[in-house]
């Protein structure tokens, strides 16, 4: 399958220094960013140019990294606390791979960051005994495509559609 070859090949290297980056400098850099999501665009496109039957799955998932990119990029605007814009820039390129491998895999990734992200803000609220403590997200939100192919089997089972 080409998506997976895209997710392996082009998303997890920049995904992996993007996450090292972000771990240790709380940053997500524009050009690390920029990168990653033109050339999984472009991998992605060249998938939707070299087998048809991939179009429909492919222009949804780049309709709904468009849309939720814009409402992450809206929040970041109106209350950074809430999520950092580095992160919401990042958004995009998760939301984009994650659809392309499916629907279950993207509400899989998407509930997989939620959970995960929620348990390590509550980790890092009881260790530094404060709330409001900033922590990288971004490892997390990068992670994002590969928590939904684990997730996947397990909300199909939920949706009824057998995952």
């Amino acid at each position: 399958m080409i998506t997976l070859a895209v997710l392996l090949g082009v998303y997890l290297p920049p995904a992996l220094v993007l996450a090292w980056i972000d771990s240790r400098e709380h940053r997500l850099p524009n050009v690390w960013v920029g990168g990653m999501t033109l050339a999984v665009s472009a991998a992605l496109l060249l998938e939707a140019v070299l087998l048809p039957s991939a179009r429909g799955t492919l222009r949804t998932a780049a309709i709904l990294a468009l849309l939720l990119g814009a409402g992450a990029i809206l929040l970041a605007l109106v209350a950074p606390p809430l999520l950092g814009m580095g992160d919401a820039k990042t958004l995009p390129v998760v939301v984009l791979m994650s659809a392309a491998l499916g629907g279950e895999v993207l509400l899989a990734s998407l509930l997989g960051i939620a959970v995960i992200s929620g348990l390590a803000g509550g980790v890092v609220m009881l260790a530094t005994r404060r709330s409001g403590v900033r922590f990288a997200v971004g490892p997390i939100l990068l992670a994002g495509p590969f928590l939904g192919l684990l997730g996947a089997p397990l909300v199909g089972a939920a949706l009824g559609t057998g995952g």
